[in-house]
């Protein structure tokens, strides 16, 4: 763009479409991280978990979130619901900063908002497992 030379090789591109309810997506898909052979923690949260949703009556949609099997990484997010982008822009950032996802799940925030709802839904994530 510009003539710059870039790519985004490499990078952390997030997805969104503004649909009704808005799909946001950053990182691998459960589809990807099978595909890779990339072993995953998955936690989801129904719209219907986010706080925020019993003053806005925006119930559609869900979380998801990857975390790594044999580490805390945020590895993919999802989400369908209002406000997908800006929640997702979150998990994102997060991501960037290779922040462990109990950093994420032990964070305050502000309430009620639909980034609130990523507490709960990190709450979801399965332990590590033994083996």
């Amino acid at each position: 763009m510009a003539g710059a030379n870039r790519s985004t090789r490499g990078r952390l591109v997030p997805y969104c479409m503004f649909t009704e309810p808005p799909l946001a997506r950053v990182g691998l898909s459960e589809r990807e991280a099978q595909q890779q052979g990339v072993r995953v923690r998955i936690a989801r949260l129904p719209m219907t978990g986010v706080r925020r949703v019993a003053t806005t009556g925006e119930t559609q949609g869900f979380m998801k979130v990857l975390v790594g099997a044999s580490d805390d990484r945020v590895l993919g997010f999802t989400m369908i619901g209002a406000e997908a982008g800006e929640v997702m822009a979150v998990v994102q950032t997060a991501m960037l900063a290779d922040m462990p996802y109990p950093r994420l799940r032990d964070a305050i925030l502000a309430h009620p908002t639909m980034a609130e709802g990523l507490g709960d839904l990190f709450a979801k994530v399965p332990p590590r497992s033994s083996s």
